[in-house]
């Protein structure tokens, strides 16, 4: 749909906001058809494996559309990967490649990463949807289903602005890479990482996660936890003789609600997550996310219980001093019971990648550069703000020498849970700010 639009254009355009503002309102259905067949394209993580490869087959025909060079290969393909520190090892590649599209510029301007990951987490019972989750369903001006807005909105968003911009004849200065990713979601974060470990630097780096068109210049490490919580059996008739590790999970859970406390006091002027209207709590640890108890044919107290939660590292932290001062607290709190004083919950790092915070600082220029275009695509200024959860970011930011910051469209409460969706119009002015901000920050 995009090579009969390349070849119309003979000639290179002094090209301004209004006319790319223009070429994207003019574009807006492609790019919704583009944001709605991804999400057509069923590609859950499972680990260790993922289902990819038949979206990125198509991301990669919609790249040779474009006329952009191409590489693909699969994350553990690179040589040395496996020893690199970033790599999480267990989790397999087959049929589950990186997709990178290269639109060369001249010289004597910036190169610019737009990266996105186009695995999604499950979709779950398809009777918990009001629609099909792979349907892609438009209506009420959203596109709804599974990944639609973590993140295939923001990939169709960042192809776009390329299509647009190389249907205006425009001609940049440096150079700009489309990086669509495997392994992101449930912690993997390999496939960024393989395009770093390839070479894949830039003066800058957009990852197009769903921010609310904010920029977010940073975003929150921390740990998953798995709590072990102890009981004792007893017959339900005469359950006063047992303890219940259940009514001990909610002491723990109140440790968390305490250490929130705590922290909401130590963090009252942390830079970009103490606005109490956008992020109640600076960092969180009251986030249990599933509770195991008790044996349903035992008819007795709970002898065990297991909970599931995350806790905040906020960037600029010592991530291993938190986490011991969080596993003190935890254990100082719950020992004021007298059961758990002499059977203390035990406390376990769940298996998933360590989580460091991290931040670009607030004068760089990318910062600036999306403001502007934002505001030159909509009239209205984005906001700068901290990213509540983590992405491939991290990776950038603590793996290679290109700056990454956080702009896409969609909200990031809706991923990850049933009835999904990106507003339409969000869409088309994420994809507006992108071709704007390529033309200022690579120069054309």
């Amino acid at each position: 749909m995009f090579d009969k639009q390349l070849g119309q254009v003979d000639r290179v355009r002094n090209l301004d906001a209004a006319t790319v503002v223009s070429a994207v309102d003019e574009r807006s259905d492609e790019i919704i058809d583009l944001a709605v067949n991804l999400v057509r394209i069923p590609s859950e993580t499972h680990p260790p494996g993922g289902d990819e490869g038949d979206v990125q087959r198509f991301i990669q025909g919609v790249f040779n559309g474009l006329e952009l060079e191409i590489d693909v290969f699969e994350p553990w393909a690179i040589e040395g990967i496996e020893e690199h520190p970033g790599w999480w090892p267990g989790l397999e590649y087959e049929d589950r490649p990186n997709v990178v599209g290269i639109w060369k510029g001249g010289t004597g301007g910036r190169s610019l990463i737009l990266n996105g990951h186009c695995d999604v987490v499950p979709a779950g019972p398809s009777t918990s949807w009001r629609y099909d989750p792979y349907g892609g369903v438009v209506a009420d001006g959203r596109i709804h289903g599974r990944g639609s807005a973590d993140q295939k909105a923001g990939i169709a968003a960042m192809t776009m602005a390329v299509a647009c911009l190389k249907s205006l004849g425009a001609v940049l200065q440096g150079d700009v890479f489309l990086e669509s990713a495997v392994n992101e979601e449930l912690g993997g974060y390999n496939g960024t990482l393989a395009c770093i470990v390839k070479g894949y630097e830039a003066d800058a780096a957009i990852v197009t996660e769903p921010t609310d068109l904010n920029v977010a210049p940073a975003s929150k490490g921390g740990q998953t936890y798995r709590a072990i919580v102890p009981g004792r059996n007893a017959h339900h008739a005469w359950a006063w003789e047992g303890v219940s590790a259940f009514d001990m999970a909610i002491l723990v859970k109140n440790a968390l609600r305490e250490w929130e406390e705590i922290r909401a006091v130590e963090l009252v002027d942390v830079p970009l997550f103490s606005d109490k209207n956008r992020y109640p709590r600076p960092a969180l640890a009251d986030t249990i996310w599933y509770v195991e108890a008790g044996d349903r044919h035992l008819m007795a107290t709970p002898a065990s219980a297991e909970l599931g939660f995350w806790v905040d590292v906020v960037p600029g932290e010592d991530r291993e001093e938190v986490l011991r001062r969080f596993e003190d607290h935890v254990a100082e709190s719950t020992s004021r019971d007298p059961f758990l004083a002499g059977h203390p919950p035990q406390l376990e790092r769940a298996l998933m990648r360590p989580f460091t915070g991290v931040t670009v600082p607030l004068d760089h220029p990318i910062i600036g550069v999306l403001q502007g275009a934002h505001e030159a695509a909509s009239g209205t200024r984005p906001d700068v703000v901290g990213m509540n959860g983590a992405s491939d970011q991290m990776m950038f930011n603590l793996f290679s020498d290109t700056p990454a910051v956080v702009y896409g469209p969609g909200n990031g409460k809706v991923a990850h849970s049933p009835d999904e969706y990106v507003e339409i119009d969000d869409v088309i002015t994420a994809t507006k700010t992108l071709a704007l901000a390529i033309l200022d920050f690579c120069g054309h």
